[in-house]
């Protein structure tokens, strides 16, 4: 494993056991078992950090997705999947990151757009896979409910949020599968 390998690993570890406070640089060095040196080297600072993890834990997501609906092509795979990657809260937390960081460094908030908009991207070839609704605003409406439910999650972080997460994706998945007259007319 190459040592920008071993730091975002050692990163991607950190925020999901510790949250995004303990994601320093010398922190995520010394779980990589490299010199901060090594670490500011390949990420200048904690924001391009945190954007590279965000990348990769969302491209790894989609992947993993991508992988089980290739196994099995329906919506049921879909919900299943994505239910449990929102419930780890990986993916929310380092958005929840990001947008905090983009408070006190307005200039990432361009990569935060290509970020979304490459997820939105991911989202929409995903819903092509299980066979649903897949227009932009199908995406946009998935995207959003999956996004709102893992934050609410994250806030609670209880049974109950879990299960909402498992019944909203589930919900949504069962709306982007009704034909557009259905969905417009209310059912």
């Amino acid at each position: 494993m190459s040592v920008k390998d071993s730091i975002l690993n050692a990163g991607v570890l950190l925020l999901k056991g510790k949250g995004i406070a303990a994601l320093t640089q010398p922190q995520v060095a010394k779980a990589a078992g490299v010199k901060q040196s090594h670490l500011t080297y390949y990420f200048p600072t904690r924001t391009t950090l945190l954007l590279a993890i965000a990348e990769q834990t969302i491209s790894t997501a989609m992947s993993d997705i991508a992988a089980h609906l290739a196994e099995k092509p329906e919506s049921k795979t879909l919900a299943a999947t994505l239910s449990e990657i929102m419930i780890t809260g990986l993916p929310p937390r380092v958005i929840i990151g990001l947008i905090v960081a983009a408070d006190a460094e307005p200039e990432i908030r361009q990569s935060l757009r290509d970020l979304i908009n490459d997820a939105r991207a991911h989202i929409q070839a995903l819903l092509v896979k299980a066979g649903l609704a897949a227009s932009s605003d199908a995406a946009l409406l998935f995207h959003a409910t999956v996004v709102g439910l893992a934050v609410m999650h994250q806030a609670r972080m209880s049974p109950e949020s879990s299960r909402e997460i498992h019944n909203g994706v589930a919900a949504m998945l069962q709306l982007l599968a009704l034909p557009i007259h259905d969905i417009q007319s209310g059912g």
